[in-house]
């Protein structure tokens, strides 16, 4: 095993064997709430129905369930399904670094592979820490995107972490999970380019699938590469130098991560909040009038500008993938509306013929400040010049939900209250949330997949 992967494994193995501190813990709490409602507000979505309906076709031993409708299936089809729900209003959270990336993408994995096997709330909890680590860790190493590679390859590596601790697999066989996820887990960051295709929700999630497979192969004796980074041909082949550690902080990197608080890409979150700023001022000067606007101006970071406003494609938005991934779309729908939903990417209101004649007066700009901020800021501005020469402007320095604008927990509960309705009312919803906030006290996963599986059919 070369020395990277054998500080990964180690990390694995040991990490947390004397707790982890309450900070760390309680953010994983927050993590699983964030992603149960994001996975409840996609359940009526027609793709992730037609993703469940693939999945139900499945059957193991273990089996483990789709939340939702119930139905059993095997444990990385269930990692799949409910990941692919979690994500796919792209509601879920972030992390920032050389990469950037979505962890909450493995917790749907985790919790199958907990439920599979009768495995308490601490466990999950302790190994969702571990797997965000090892995430985020492999994250802050390097820029994966610059060389092709997408950040699924993270949630592969997370996930087989983080399933690794779930199964109580010692140091080789953990490495083991780890190298058999990376080697054959590497995903194009094309994923992410041009037209954005339903795979954009799904990558992640199936990197995680990806990485429970690897574990439970190596739960099985089953050997990966030895020297999976640093081997001919290994990662370090691909992404150049890395220095991939987990566990060299004081505190776990999952309190880092960000929550959403609108439902479109991380990089839009500001932009998104900075127009909302400006739409305030317009209505303070009595004016919200569109035809009056000369040009709005976006101007952020490069890997905004990068992801959401570089190409052509995100000024005329045909799918919903493609759409939240515009800067151009979610600043105009939140100028003119005074908010964005998930109502938002519906076919009709895409081909709204007064957003599409609103988005053709923004320019998106990369600052060479606003760069040099990020990661550790993720700022945008908007700014709108009026017909008659009148500017209004707005620097929104953190996104909210962002690890330095946080969303409080009353906030928390409320996006989760919101985004819980399709599995069922305020009481039901609250009594889920009431379960979800001492899930590290369950004895058994399984109870809190019962709770998840009460909802309706779609």
């Amino acid at each position: 095993m070369d020395a990277t992967t054998l500080g990964i494994a180690r990390y694995v193995a040991e990490a947390g064997s004397g707790g982890f501190p309450e900070r760390a813990i309680h953010e994983a709490r927050r993590r699983i709430i964030d992603s149960v409602a994001c996975a409840a507000a996609a359940y009526r979505e027609p793709f992730c129905a037609s993703i469940r309906s693939f999945a139900a076709r499945y059957a193991a031993t273990p089996a483990a369930r789709i939340w939702g409708s119930g139905q059993a299936t095997s444990i990385e089809m269930a990692a799949f399904a409910n990941g692919t729900m979690v994500r796919y209003q792209d509601y879920s959270d972030t992390h920032l670094g050389k990469s950037n990336g979505h962890p909450s993408d493995i917790i749907g994995g985790l919790i199958s592979l907990a439920e599979a096997f009768h495995l308490s709330g601490e466990a999950l909890v302790t190994a969702i820490v571990v797997a965000y680590e090892t995430y985020c860790s492999l994250c802050d190493s390097t820029a994966l995107a610059s060389r092709a590679v997408d950040q699924a390859t993270c949630a592969a590596a997370g996930a087989a972490a983080g399933a690794a601790r779930l199964l109580g697999l010692g140091q080789e066989q953990a490495g083991a999970a780890i190298a058999l996820a990376l080697s054959s887990g590497v995903q194009l960051y094309n994923v992410r380019a041009g037209d954005l295709s339903d795979w954009k929700g799904c990558a992640g999630p199936n990197g995680a699938r990806n990485g429970v497979f690897a574990a439970l192969l190596a739960r099985e004796g089953v050997t990966g590469p030895t020297a999976v980074v640093e081997g001919k041909g290994g990662l370090r082949d691909l992404v150049g130098e890395l220095d991939w550690k987990a566990g060299a902080g004081e505190m776990p990197r999952i309190v880092d991560t960000h929550l959403k608080f609108h439902p479109v890409c991380y990089h839009g979150q500001a932009a998104v909040d900075a127009a909302l700023a400006v739409r305030a001022m317009l209505a303070g000067q009595r004016t919200q009038a569109i035809d009056p606007i000369e040009v709005i101006e976006v101007e952020t970071y490069e890997a905004a500008f990068r992801a959401m406003g570089s190409d052509p494609t995100r000024w005329s938005p045909t799918n919903r993938e493609t759409a939240d991934h515009s800067l151009p779309y979610a600043v105009a729908v939140a100028l003119m509306n005074g908010g964005l939903t998930s109502a938002d990417y519906e076919r009709e209101r895409l081909d709204d013929a007064a957003i599409r004649r609103l988005m053709m007066r923004i320019r998106v700009g990369a600052s060479a400040d606003l760069t040099q901020a990020f990661p550790a800021h993720s700022r945008s501005r908007v700014t709108v010049r009026m017909k008659d020469g009148t500017v209004y402007s707005h620097l929104q320095d953190d996104p909210k939900g962002s690890a330095a604008n946080p969303l409080t927990d009353a906030e928390l509960e409320s996006k989760f209250l919101e985004l819980y309705r399709p599995w069922g009312d305020g009481q039901m919803g609250r009594q889920t949330l009431d379960m979800l906030w001492s899930v590290d006290r369950l004895a058994d996963i399984s109870q809190l997949v019962d709770r998840l599986c009460e909802a309706p059919e779609a």
